[in-house]
């Protein structure tokens, strides 16, 4: 129940929770804490594989690549297809748990964590189309998915974004259109709190600058609302 002061007119007034100590805020940083925390440790994997990777001879890249394309399970599309319902509704409507592993097989690693009273599951799974340190990550509250996180996922992009072109980015964008453009992400993710659908959309392939450039852009209810970038040129 919302607190009520005393005004100085005599009238008592409603006063709101500031965001910051509401429910969903808390539940949400902590869920992007683990995800960057995931992608991080992906990054790492993926230096180790290239350094492995130079001293494979031209047979042995050529298996490899064969090997790489047959591993992989859940493909973008099926990553695409997993239902999100809202948090603060308990997840109705988002994916069950139990639907994706028995589409998706069993995960790689899960945690829990509880947040004023509200739980949420991070399950992760490894077997993912996109080579190695591709995964994906489904946030779940009473089984039901809220969150998606597709990270570490390799595309070949045709194009060269430039700083310019970032810089040109404006808000209110579809997604429809920006991705029509730009083409998918690289890493993407999804969630639904509050009535409120965000995705923060990450690319580092096809991105013009030092190594390590890239840049990400936030969607609100699917419109541009932020972006943000880091060495491009």
């Amino acid at each position: 129940m919302a607190k009520k002061v005393m005004g100085a007119d005599g009238k008592e007034y409603k006063v709101k929770k500031p965001f910051y100590k509401r429910v969903w805020f808390w539940v949400l940083v902590i869920i992007v804490l683990v995800v960057i925390g995931g992608g991080l440790n992906n990054k790492g994997k993926s230096s180790s594989e290239s350094t492995e990777k130079t001293a494979v001879s031209k047979t042995d890249k050529s298996s490899s690549s064969t090997s790489k394309k047959d591993s992989g399970k859940i493909t973008r599309a099926d990553f695409d297809s997993i239902k999100l319902g809202d948090l603060m509704e308990n997840g109705n409507g988002g994916a069950k748990l139990d639907d994706l592993k028995a589409q998706f097989g069993n995960p790689s690693s899960t945690s829990s964590s509880t947040t004023n009273g509200v739980k949420t599951d991070l399950v992760t799974w490894t077997n993912v189309e996109g080579g190695w340190g591709a995964n994906v990550i489904v946030s779940f509250t009473d089984g039901n998915a809220f969150s998606k996180n597709l990270t570490g996922f390799k595309l070949s992009r045709k194009q060269k974004i430039t700083l310019a072109d970032f810089n040109a980015f404006q808000d209110g964008t579809k997604y429809a259109d920006f991705t029509s453009k730009w083409g998918q992400p690289d890493y993407y993710n999804e969630s639904m709190i509050g009535g409120q659908k965000n995705v923060v959309a990450g690319y580092t392939s096809g991105v013009k600058g030092d190594l390590g450039s890239s840049f990400n852009v936030t969607f609100t209810n699917d419109a541009l609302s932020g972006k943000t970038q880091a060495n491009m040129k």
